[in-house]
């Protein structure tokens, strides 16, 4: 039934496309993708080399207190205007927001759908932008409370698909790219198509937008470079495919000072590419290679950059690299399960054991470490707040975010505790924000929380 399943949406899909007014499919594309002009990766003289993640010494499990005569020094707060993008930025890594910090509800929207909504969220003009599992976008202004505007690509017949997209804007226009293989462009200043492309397979990245170019990759691990202009592809390369599934998607990061794009795939492999002269650099490979393609599975955490800092999290270990040599700077044994945050001096992780660690970011030596739940209420821990889903930096103070809608504060400079309180009764689904100095989220009940 499976395999009727895929041969019917193939051929379902291959032809199908939108009306320009409504929205509704009409005729895919004028030029099939498949037969469009493709200039070539130069793969010569690249770089490639296996990286030994699977540490012989154990688990990083201990708690350290910081030296005495050890100051850090944070980077400065810094406001965020706009979130165009998931994780905020190219690099995947604000490393310190400015928040006002009172942590006072000030507004709930009403309900955003009626459908299930999902955690990918942009913010552009004062607007948030987000989806339902239906694949209906919608616009809500944060200026009146209210939702403005919706809008869904899809056909009827696709109805009972759940719809998983990926938002980035970029001058003025929002380009979404789904699991159904459909990358499309929406003009923000009169919510019209600009322009739909098939591409066949399921989408499965973050996307990024950088010199007139959209980067996303599908699940087989193909990276594409497509026109913001058209939707027709100038580029694609085939990285190792994975047949096992995980929840880690395809990751790209952004390093528009060196003009190079980083992806990591789901089979373990890193690329640098120059997405100026679409020259690969170097290549590296995190699995194991005495291990089959088919039998271990890769697991990871988004990339983040800072600078010529690029911080790989796999369940095997924290690793630095230098970005323009592909040179490993240093590894620690430690599973982190959430993103890390880097800053000018120093990494920020919480990892499986339930330790916050704060590294020297040029060393990976541990500053200090904390078992977060030592300093909690048994009472505390009972009601399920353990399940944390998000650690950021704003305004000088670590914020761990728990799904059940748990804030808790830690000292970055010793990892004490400072602050913990439910501030969502309904639990947080989606990513965190930090934005103008207020906080967004949207719980369990899709109705969208502002802080200040």
């Amino acid at each position: 039934m499976k395999s009727f399943f895929v041969i019917f949406f193939i051929i379902s899909t291959s032809s199908c496309s939108f009306d320009n007014k409504t929205g509704i499919w009409k005729d895919a594309s004028n030029t099939p993708v498949e037969t469009q002009s493709i200039d070539s990766i130069n793969e010569n003289n690249v770089t490639s080399r296996f990286e030994d993640i699977f540490i012989k010494a154990e688990m990083f499990s201990e708690e350290i207190k910081i030296s005495e005569n050890l100051k850090l020094n944070l980077d400065s707060p810094t406001e965020n205007k706009n979130w165009l993008e998931k994780f905020g930025v190219k690099t995947n890594n604000i490393s310190n927001s400015l928040y006002a910090g009172n942590k006072i509800l000030i507004s709930k929207s009403p309900k955003l759908s009626k459908h299930t909504t999902n955690e990918s969220i942009v913010f552009f003009e004062n607007n948030l932008i987000s989806f339902d599992h239906k694949g209906k976008i919608f616009f809500f202004s944060l200026d009146i409370n209210k939702k403005i505007f919706d809008y869904n690509f899809y056909k009827k017949k696709f109805k009972n698909i759940k719809k998983i997209l990926y938002l980035t804007v970029d001058k003025n226009i929002l380009y979404v790219a789904d699991n159904l293989g459909y990358i499309y462009a929406i003009n923000l200043n009169n919510k019209l198509l600009i322009w739909a492309k098939n591409y066949g397979i399921p989408f499965r990245s973050n996307i990024k937008i950088v010199d007139d170019q959209i980067f996303a990759a599908n699940q087989d691990n193909l990276i594409y470079s497509i026109d913001t202009k058209t939707g027709n592809k100038n580029w694609s390369f085939s990285t190792s495919l994975t047949f096992l599934k995980s929840d880690f998607k395809n990751n790209f990061v952004v390093d528009e000072i060196n003009k190079n794009l980083y992806f990591l795939n789901t089979s373990g492999e890193l690329y640098s590419i120059s997405y100026d002269n679409k020259k690969i650099n170097w290549v590296l490979n995190f699995k194991n290679s005495t291990l089959t393609d088919n039998t271990d599975l890769f697991l990871s955490q988004p990339m983040v950059l800072k600078k010529n800092n690029l911080i790989i999290s796999t369940e095997k270990a924290l690793l630095s690299f230098n970005v323009l040599t592909g040179v490993r700077q240093w590894s620690f044994p430690s599973n982190s399960i959430l993103k890390p945050i880097l800053t000018k001096n120093y990494v920020y992780i919480f990892s499986k054991n339930d330790l916050l660690i704060c590294l020297d970011n040029k060393t990976g030596k541990v500053l200090w470490s904390k078992n977060i739940y030592n300093n909690l209420d048994k009472d505390l821990i009972k009601k399920n707040i353990n399940n944390f889903h998000q650690v950021g930096l704003a305004n000088n103070q670590i914020n761990l975010f728990s799904k059940s809608g748990y804030l808790a504060l830690f000292n970055y400079k010793n990892g004490n505790l400072e602050y913990i309180k439910k501030i969502s009764k309904n639990g947080i689904s989606s990513e965190i924000i930090f934005m103008k100095k207020n906080m967004f989220l949207i719980d369990n009940k899709n109705k969208l929380l502002k802080f200040n």
